[in-house]
């Protein structure tokens, strides 16, 4: 495949979606962003943006000349990413980067486990119906985008409480990457397009435990912890009747969490399947110091 050059990225506003943006700017790229027509947001200068009402015609247009597409939408859109990867593959885009950046989707324990992830599963098999079109695609599995996760108390750290919610023992490696790890891990998918053609990609900062994290996060940040004992089993269970019985969408995130360290959860990427980082030019990082980044040790 050819060189990668111009690049659109679609949730270019978003928490992780600017990030992306900006990384691709510093390497090098041609960036434009996609945004819905009467959006008010605003990008770094040089950057051009392309308003679409989301229609065949106008994503195409949008799309013309563009080399790759990347796809940052939240969760609400991940179902219009059918009109995106269309519009692409219509266009003759060379890839497609959809809306991953977490967890290991296309693990069949995990699709038990958070029945929503069948929405990121049908929209690869989708991907995969369009490569006689020339479209590739790459899927970037990352696990917890960590240091946005524990600053947000998604992790099961509520660091301005000192509160830690612990899952069965504590013990089970999980695997995670930084912000800036995910933006990079973007570039490098695009900087080598053959070796990342029409698969998934493991990345990861490291791979660690709640242990861990809660030895390190008293180390760095001080004070007493309160910890609480749960149970990944019965909140799995919990979150799935309310998520799937209920459509009770506050459930997500916590039966993501939950699910992220149950036994069957196929979170660590580095064990399990091996991860991509040597390919994509990514390093290992320093679990304390992300920590100190969090908490501003």
């Amino acid at each position: 495949m050819s060189a990668i050059k111009k690049v659109i990225v679609v949730g270019a506003s978003g928490n992780l979606g600017q990030p992306i943006l900006e990384a691709l700017i510093a390497s090098g790229f041609t960036v434009s962003v996609l945004t819905r027509s009467g959006s008010s947001h605003s990008f770094p200068a040089g950057v051009d943006v392309i308003a679409t009402d989301y229609s065949p015609s106008s994503l195409e247009s949008a799309f013309s000349g563009q080399d790759a597409v990347v796809s940052v939408v939240a969760g609400a859109a991940l179902g219009e990413q059918k009109k995106l990867i269309d519009a692409a593959a219509s266009s003759g885009v060379k890839r497609f980067i959809p809306s991953e950046f977490g967890s290991n989707t296309n693990n069949k324990e995990a699709q038990a486990l958070v029945p929503i992830f069948s929405r990121k599963v049908e929209i690869k098999e989708y991907l995969e119906s369009q490569t006689g079109s020339g479209l590739t695609w790459t899927g970037i599995v990352t696990g917890p985008v960590f240091d946005r996760s524990l600053r947000l108390g998604f992790l099961g750290f509520d660091i301005p409480a000192r509160r830690a919610t612990i899952y069965d023992l504590g013990d089970r490696p999980f695997t995670a990457s930084t912000i800036a790890q995910v933006s990079s891990a973007v570039v490098g998918v695009l900087q080598n397009p053959d070796k990342t053609e029409n698969k998934y990609v493991y990345i990861g900062s490291f791979t660690t435990t709640q242990n861990e994290i809660l030895a390190t996060l008293e180390a760095v940040a001080g004070g007493s912890w309160i910890v609480e004992k749960t149970s990944s089993v019965e909140k799995v269970e919990t979150g799935k009747e309310q998520v799937v019985r209920r459509r009770d969408s506050s459930a997500i995130r916590p039966l993501i969490t939950a699910a992220m360290y149950h036994e069957q959860s196929g979170s660590n990427f580095e064990d399990e399947v091996g991860l991509s980082n040597d390919v994509l030019g990514l390093h290992k990082e320093d679990l304390e110091t992300v920590i100190k980044g969090v908490v501003g040790a």
